[in-house]
């Protein structure tokens, strides 16, 4: 499978905004993907202390350079001449390697270290490959942890089942097994939880909010792209809020028409100042 083909099958809310970006940068984004799938799944489908060790493994030779694993070199080819690239990466490996059991988030702290290392660190991948000035990177990664405290909150039954509970306890202090239960059988847990969802989303919100301030700073293919993502995911959230902010319903899902609906809306955003100023604006890498 190639890593358009990866990207296209299990990307659903991101994979048709890159259809904005020229061909050989969608098919740096897909190689992207594929990089950090190939890290998520080993964690997921696989997971225990031999996947734990065998990403910490990898995370050390990101750094040395002195292995033939192959998701190095083409880590290492892919963010060839840029090494923060390739750092934010090794970052992403390293979160995912304390990420491969039981996950019970302590406090909001530890889940925005959480957030920051398996997606904040994307969007400094995505600024790598573009050369964005670091000027706004700040916002590449608040798009980052927005997107993946979303997913968090449309997941919790389906973290739960497998012993996964990234709710904080601050927030949310029942075990897995408890929010399992309480699905099929509402309870004062239930309330709590969602309780905690509206205070996640609104949280993702506010980072949306960071994220979308950056748009402007990026090359205009790249940021209709960025916008039709980010309005795409955030449209979970809407979703999710038209449910009473309960994950345990069900999993929540925006139908195609919508995303389209959001995705243009997003992109009609962020051409705004193109019609404006008659040009892209100013491109963050120069």
């Amino acid at each position: 499978m190639t890593p358009q083909d990866v990207m296209t099958r299990h990307a659903r809310s991101f994979a048709p905004a890159v259809r904005f970006l020229s061909p050989h940068d969608r098919a740096r984004i897909a190689q992207l993907y594929a990089l950090c799938r190939t890290v998520d799944d080993l964690a997921d489908t696989v997971g225990g202390p031999d996947v734990a060790a065998q990403l910490a493994k990898l995370a050390t030779a990101l750094e040395d350079g002195q292995s033939h694993d192959p998701l190095v070199r083409k880590a290492r080819t892919l963010f060839e001449g840029r090494h923060a690239g390739l750092m934010a990466f090794r970052r992403l490996v390293e979160t995912v390697a304390k990420d491969t059991g039981t996950t019970l988030i302590v406090d909001e702290n530890a889940l925005d270290a959480y957030c920051y290392g398996v997606a904040g660190t994307v969007g400094l991948m995505v600024c790598a490959l573009f050369n964005i000035s670091p000027r706004w990177h700040y916002a590449a990664v608040d798009l980052g942890k927005a997107m993946q405290l979303t997913n968090i909150c449309r997941d919790v039954l389906a973290d739960a089942q497998v012993g996964r509970r990234y709710l904080p306890a601050t927030l949310c202090p029942y075990s897995p097994a408890e929010i399992v239960d309480a699905a099929s059988e509402p309870t004062e847990v239930n309330v709590n939880i969602r309780f905690a969802v509206g205070q996640l989303l609104t949280q993702a919100d506010t980072l949306y909010a960071s994220g979308r301030g950056g748009l402007h700073a990026l090359p205009i293919r790249l940021r209709l792209a960025v916008a039709a993502a980010t309005q795409m995911y955030a449209g979970i959230g809407g979703r999710l809020r038209a449910h009473g902010c309960d994950p345990l319903q069900g999993r929540v899902r925006v139908p195609t028409g919508k995303k389209l609906l959001l995705a243009s809306g997003g992109v009609i955003t962020a051409a705004w100042p193109l019609a404006r100023t008659g040009h892209g604006g100013q491109n963050a890498a120069t």
